[in-house]
């Protein structure tokens, strides 16, 4: 990115555009999607192989990763900029080499502007799957809330796209060069099998747990790979889900669209304390 941003920084917060769609119900049907296409690029998919606690702690780490995400939206923007330093603090030592050999370091600006990218087209798809696809001005308003969260994870203005156009440009451009990465596998295979932590210390629970999920679990990774853009697609080496799971999901959005929007404040993190979460995250605490 070369150009200077043309929509402005807008401002974010829970009645913003950008932290409502985070706090619909319905936003759960399209934030696996946004992580399987981080985690499809080949460095953000190795630095999660190497550093993530997502095989043995998958749904909390998601939780984590989600509740961070909300936290920046609704944040002012001093809030805000402290969060992004210390989502910074905790990427500083992850570091290694993809399975092409070549370098990577959390904190490189591209791997920061990928998976922040996700989450704004997932907005989008879900505003087209609630059946409301957002109008010209919308689309500004939350690309300017989304340019805001961007500085906040210390992105110049120099590495962000220039506008919508920009975006988009450059988000078809990336996904040609995905991949399935190790990560990528586990995710599409027995990864959602695996109890929440609270419950897999139970073994009654734990066992109904995975036989609820060997018949649930396998059509919402279907729907998710409906969801995804046809380049990823292909990029992943993946066949299109059956358009009926496309249906599944915007039944299910409306259905979600009819609970009272997520009412529980975000509890506010405390001074000084990390918490490492997306695109990469520690094993160890």
């Amino acid at each position: 990115m070369t150009s200077r941003p043309t929509e402005p920084l807008a401002q974010t917060g829970p009645d913003s555009l950008l932290g409502r769609s985070l706090s619909q119900w319905s936003f759960l049907l399209v934030f696996p999607r946004a992580i399987l296409l981080q985690v499809a690029h080949p460095a953000v998919g190795a630095g999660v192989a190497e550093h993530s606690v997502y095989r043995t702690d998958l749904w909390q780490r998601g939780y984590r990763t989600l509740t961070h995400l909300q936290r920046l939206a609704h944040a002012d923007p001093a809030d805000g900029e402290r969060l992004g330093r210390e989502l910074r603090r905790g990427h500083r030592d992850i570091h290694g080499v993809d399975s092409h050999g070549r370098p990577y370091h959390a904190l490189r600006p591209e791997l920061f502007l990928w998976v922040h990218a996700t989450y704004l087209d997932s907005i989008l798809t879900l505003w087209e799957l609630c059946g409301r696809p957002l109008n010209a001005d919308e689309r500004k308003q939350l690309y300017g809330q989304w340019l805001r969260v961007g500085r906040c994870l210390g992105l110049r203005d120099q590495e962000l796209p220039a506008g919508l156009q920009a975006f988009t440009a450059y988000f078809t451009t990336t996904l040609t060069t995905l991949e399935r990465t190790e990560p990528v596998h586990h995710l599409l295979g027995p990864a959602l099998l695996t109890p929440p932590r609270p419950v897999a210390g139970l073994p009654l629970a734990a066992a109904g747990s995975r036989a609820f999920g060997r018949g649930l679990f396998p059509h919402l990774t279907r729907m998710t790979v409906a969801l995804l853009p046809h380049e990823a697609l292909t990029a992943i080496g993946l066949p299109p889900a059956h358009r009926a799971y496309a249906g599944m999901a915007r039944g299910l959005a409306h259905a979600l669209n009819a609970l009272p929007r997520q009412a529980r404040a975000i509890p506010r993190p405390r001074p000084h304390h990390t918490q490492p979460t997306a695109p990469f995250e520690r094993t160890t605490h």
